[in-house]
């Protein structure tokens, strides 16, 4: 998720920061932060430890102890987390997204910002100033701010520009339909032995994981969720109807393969086998360090609003932090231009990432895509919070294996839906 160096023009400024070290370090915050993040391979602790480094040119006495946590997605990472607090860890931060905030604020495990946001309301203005109140909303619970936005992330649709023009198709335009999808689906599959099976498709749904799915459904007015997050809502007939459209994919159209785990999208897609698929920014960084630059990508079609989802990442401090005030500096200080910038990338090497901060992200005008401005300009249109209910790890793992059952064809998509909504009755409630 983060790129393997920090910019040029970061680097230039954490120089910058070292030579007036003596003149602005922070000396009268210290002790230590034990600080919990998402991973576990030596290349992500280096990773968190360039912003440590960063962060210690202007806090010196503050020493950061990095603990990852392994998972394959964020449920799996936050049941991590809530293992190791149960065996007696005392962490003060953790990098979390929207998904873990109810989750762990409802288990009283967040300390709440506002208090401190008022207190240093004249230093963060200009932090608030330049992001999208979309974002700083994300982490408002019950009225409470729990976080700041570091990074998110929305759903698009990644085009293979030379398969475009290999069909004689020009980029759809931003206002396409779900039936002008279809077509586009169609238009760019290609069975050349007349087999039933593609050689290429026009379209792939990926791995099957909700955040994939979901577009579709808010597409259609609903969400799998009650808007107070209080009860499931998988059997509005709003919801079968746009993933039997996800089903009719690969089983009627056949524009789409089945997902799988074990597909590489991003493969398929930069050989031309795939056309388009779902993402935010994260391929960004695949496609340039495999010299691919030939897509683009458009806002998600709508059926009949072009609605689509997305999440966002931030820092919270635990209620049973040792050091709050040293916490507080972290998450203040990783709202700052210089980790912002971090998240842009060099030239060929683009994080995954869009930053929080709406000056940063022009910075990704020196990246493909062409229509890069999508990504942060994605939020002045119809953007719909990733659905977060406190136990939304159980709630995901019931709706993505339910939906597994419909991708192969096992179950229908009525059938899958009631079964699940049984399970998420008891999982989704206030």
């Amino acid at each position: 998720m983060f790129m393997k160096r920090i910019t040029l023009l970061a680097f230039l400024a954490a120089v910058l920061l070292l030579v007036i070290a003596p003149l602005n370090a922070q000396d009268d915050i210290s002790g230590e932060v034990k600080f919990i993040y998402w991973g576990s391979t030596v290349e992500q602790a280096a990773q968190w430890q360039t912003f440590v480094d960063l962060f210690n040119v202007e806090y010196p006495n503050v020493n950061v102890t990095l603990i990852g946590v392994p998972g394959d997605n964020w449920s799996g990472y936050l049941n991590g987390t809530a293992t190791l607090i149960a065996g007696g860890e005392q962490p003060d931060l953790i990098w979390v997204a929207t998904e873990g905030v109810r989750f762990l604020a409802g288990l009283g495990l967040l300390r709440p910002f506002d208090d401190l946001i008022e207190r240093d309301a004249e230093e963060l203005q200009e932090f608030f100033d330049d992001v999208e109140p979309a974002l700083l909303d994300s982490f408002v619970v019950d009225g409470q701010t729990y976080m700041f936005p570091y990074s998110w992330n929305n759903m698009v649709v990644h085009i293979n520009t030379a398969r475009l023009a290999e069909a004689g198709l020009e980029m759809p335009p931003s206002d396409w339909t779900r039936d002008e999808f279809l077509d586009y689906a169609k238009a760019l599959t290609v069975d050349a032995d007349g087999d039933g099976t593609p050689e290429k498709y026009g379209f792939s749904i990926g791995y099957g994981g909700m955040f994939t799915m979901l577009p579709f459904v808010l597409a259609n007015g609903t969400n799998v969720v009650s808007d107070d997050f209080c009860s499931p809502n998988v059997t509005d007939p709003k919801v079968i109807e746009a993933l039997q459209f996800l089903h009719d994919l690969v089983y009627v159209h056949k524009v789409s393969p089945a997902p799988s785990n074990t597909m590489d999208v991003f493969e398929a897609f930069r050989n031309g086998d795939v056309a388009m698929f779902g993402a935010g920014r994260w391929p960004v960084g695949n496609m340039i360090a495999n010299d691919f630059t030939d897509f683009d990508i458009q806002l998600w079609p709508g059926n009949p609003d072009q609605t689509t989802i997305f999440g966002v990442d931030g820092f919270g401090i635990f209620t049973t932090s040792q050091n709050p005030e040293a916490a507080w500096a972290w998450a203040k200080f990783m709202t700052g231009q210089i980790p912002q910038e971090t998240l842009v990338g060099g030239p060929e090497n683009p994080l995954s990432n869009i930053p929080a901060r709406r000056s940063t992200a022009e910075m990704l005008s020196q990246f493909p895509p062409a229509n890069y401005g999508m990504f942060y300009g994605s939020l002045q249109g119809n953007m719909v919070l990733v659905p977060s209910p406190a136990r939304f790890n159980e709630m995901e793992s019931i709706f993505v294996r339910y939906a597994g059952l419909i991708f192969a064809d096992e179950m229908s998509v009525e059938d899958a839906m009631a079964a699940a909504e049984l399970e998420l009755d008891s999982v989704v409630s206030c």
